[in-house]
């Protein structure tokens, strides 16, 4: 099956740079990102992150290699291990933010993500499937519009 590219967005009330800033600091990043507890590593291409994370009541971590990297505009990070199992389904995983803004005092920002399912299970559960990573991106979104906004 071709690639599945599932995109989420939300409209942020700040400039573009102060968006950037919590998304390409770390520190900065897991602080409003419902799922990651702790990222370390650099937001820089070609550098690796670890991130621990939590979904639903399941601890885990993943580890992301930057590999789209445009200051102030677009950061993805494919994921090359993870201990939610979600890797054994799928391949080619890749998860990220683009910004737009949109005047001086807003931003656009887009959550996409992108896979390819690994068998016919996996295809004839993407409904499912997207409905997740809509849930996830979405409150992922509110997390980092909540922070940037007070």
């Amino acid at each position: 099956m071709n690639q599945v590219s599932i995109e989420d967005q939300v409209t942020v009330g700040a400039p573009i740079s102060k968006v950037w800033e919590a998304i390409k600091n770390p520190t900065t990043h897991s602080q409003w990102h419902p799922f990651a507890s702790q990222i370390s590593g650099e937001h820089r291409l070609g550098a690796v992150r670890k991130c621990e994370v939590h979904v639903g009541d399941k601890p885990g971590h993943t580890e992301e290699r930057c590999t789209s990297y445009d200051e102030g505009k677009k950061i993805i990070w494919t994921i090359e291990k993870d201990s939610s199992g979600f890797s054994r389904m799928v391949s080619d995983w890749s998860a990220g933010f683009s910004l737009e803004p949109r005047g001086s005092n807003t931003t656009v920002v887009t959550a996409q993500s992108i896979f390819s399912p690994k068998t016919f299970f996996v295809r004839l559960m993407m409904p499912m499937i997207r409905r997740k990573f809509h849930r996830f991106q979405q409150a992922i979104l509110s997390g980092l519009k909540q922070y940037v906004e007070k």
